[in-house]
């Protein structure tokens, strides 16, 4: 059976899923000592959403555009470039800085808990509108809503974020969940 993922990026995020979670399951003991693993799973649990979303049972793009914007077509007003760009270039690289600059700063840790937090808000929320699943759904519930939480928790716990860190994490969750659709409807309009 053909999966259409709309490019090639979601079948390395099928393959690395394991491997990340492989590695978060190895370093367990160090990544449990100082909440190191806040930023550990961030890459983790944002390859298998992405997994869920775009591979299987996978579907994200046409239900973004159809359903979530109320686009008249599959790929328009989010592209599998643009698709690409949010997943690959800001959703890894979010994730990526999560974990490297955790004993730094808890900072991008956090923004990563806001993006899913309202990641876990959007596929619910439509979730209950529509009374159906969505692709990314599962992994939100499953996964994102207990990370975004424990991992705020850990991080408020640590007392190692600023007000200002704590601001501008708020501030780059609200720009993905709300700025992002908001983006997309313009473009849809202009479009």
């Amino acid at each position: 059976m053909s999966v259409e993922t709309h490019g090639h990026w979601p079948y390395a995020a099928a393959a690395l899923a394991p491997v990340a979670w492989g590695a978060a399951l190895r370093d367990r003991d160090a990544l449990a000592g100082n909440d190191a693993w806040v930023g550990a799973l961030a890459l983790p649990i944002l390859l298998a959403h992405q997994s869920e979303e775009w591979v299987r049972p996978g579907g994200f793009l046409p239900f973004c555009n159809r359903r979530l914007l109320g686009s008249d077509a599959d790929t328009w007003p989010l592209s599998e470039r643009l698709g690409f760009h949010v997943n690959v270039t800001a959703g890894w690289g979010s994730a990526v800085a999560a974990a490297l600059f955790w004993r730094r700063s808890p900072a991008p840790a956090a923004a990563v808990l806001c993006i899913e937090a309202g990641n876990v808000a959007m596929h619910s929320a439509m979730a209950l509108r529509e009374r159906r699943y969505n692709p990314g759904l599962a992994t939100a519930a499953l996964l994102m809503a207990p990370h975004a939480l424990a991992g705020a928790v850990a991080v408020r716990r640590s007392g190692r974020l600023s007000r200002r860190g704590a601001a501008l994490a708020l501030a780059v969750g609200v720009v993905f969940s709300a700025g992002l659709p908001l983006a997309m409807k313009l473009r849809m309009r202009r479009g």
